[in-house]
């Protein structure tokens, strides 16, 4: 508003210039001088307009950005919620899913579908679609990938993209449960423990077979710390440590938990095993490996030697698995 006062005052000046009639020469001499001023004045507006419209624009593109990486941030939390809840479920009510992937994608849409609702009441539309819930390489994750799409209200300007990220199994605060030992011999959960009684000792088809009868273990998914799975056999305090904890191991011969919470018997994808710790000193029995005894399938079962690890705990494994933990 200034600078257009400055204009008029400008123009009313040469106005009066040339209404003075004594004052041709000095007249044109002033306009000369005044046209490229008054090309300055416009040009310095129009540079003042721009400024200001693209401020407002990153202001806005920086806040969708903003608002963006918050609601991904959202799909994870949302993401690790609904495996949660998922195995939890599967966990209770003993049934296996028939496609676990489409299972907990289709969880995850609904929260993630709710949560768009949320933001559009504040003035953004969030489309996003969960492409693909999947093993990956690491079997204390899965892979989600998604594709995002959003936009101000009453604004052109969109973000999208596909994405890929990780989810971590291992989470204190929203635990992962394995539901495959309730799913192969309908044991009892309480307090987080699957109780076996007689269940897994009537589910293994081997002799000494009464080994695992009482058997109790943990249904929570824990990584063991030992990475170096040979150091299990190097003190007594690492392997008693890790059977108490139930802790949880790479295997390629275990199931993935997309597999486990299918009750599958074998598994394409790199996946878990964990140890069953028997009730029962005897030289040879069922080995103690979660998918050897929980596997129904032909010769899925198979029998190992007696290791005594103390006074009270002792486990049945063969060759292999005994190399893999250096026992």
């Amino acid at each position: 508003i200034y600078i257009i006062y400055k204009i008029i005052f400008i123009i009313k000046f040469i106005m009066k210039i040339f209404n003075d009639k004594k004052g041709y020469l000095t007249s044109i001499m002033l306009i000369l001088l005044l046209i490229p001023l008054i090309l300055l004045v416009i040009i310095t507006i129009e540079e003042n307009n721009y400024n200001a419209n693209n401020t407002i624009e990153n202001i806005k593109s920086d806040k969708l950005d903003a608002v963006t990486k918050e609601f991904e941030d959202n799909i994870v939390l949302i993401s690790i919620q609904s495996v949660h809840n998922i195995t939890k479920d599967v966990l209770i009510n003993k049934t296996p899913l028939k496609n676990s992937s489409k299972s907990i994608k289709e969880l995850i849409q609904d929260q993630v579908n709710n949560k768009s609702e949320v933001y559009k009441s504040e003035g953004y539309i969030i489309d996003c679609e969960i492409l693909e819930i999947s093993s990956s390489d690491d079997p204390f994750k899965l892979k989600l990938t998604y594709n995002i799409n959003s936009k101000l209200i009453n604004d052109t300007r969109r973000y999208n993209k596909t994405n890929e990220v990780y989810l971590d199994l291992i989470n204190e605060y929203c635990p992962v449960y394995d539901p495959l030992p309730v799913l192969k011999t309908n044991a009892d959960v309480i307090n987080d423990k699957i109780v076996y009684e007689d269940n897994l000792m009537n589910f293994i088809t081997l002799n000494n077979n009464d080994v695992y009868n009482n058997s109790i273990e943990s249904c929570i998914l824990k990584k063991c710390p030992y990475e170096d799975y040979s150091s299990h056999g190097h003190s007594k305090e690492a392997i008693i440590n890790c059977i108490s904890n139930h802790y949880y191991h790479e295997s390629h011969d275990g199931l993935c938990l997309l597999c486990r919470l299918e009750a599958k018997d074998t598994c394409s994808h790199m996946g878990l095993e964990t140890f069953i710790v028997p009730t029962l000193i005897k030289d040879e029995a069922p080995v103690s490996i979660d998918h050897v005894l929980l596997n129904s399938t032909h010769n899925g079962q198979y029998s190992g030697n007696k290791i005594i690890l103390n006074n009270t705990t002792i486990i049945y494994l063969d060759n292999g698995h005994k190399t893999k933990y250096g026992l």
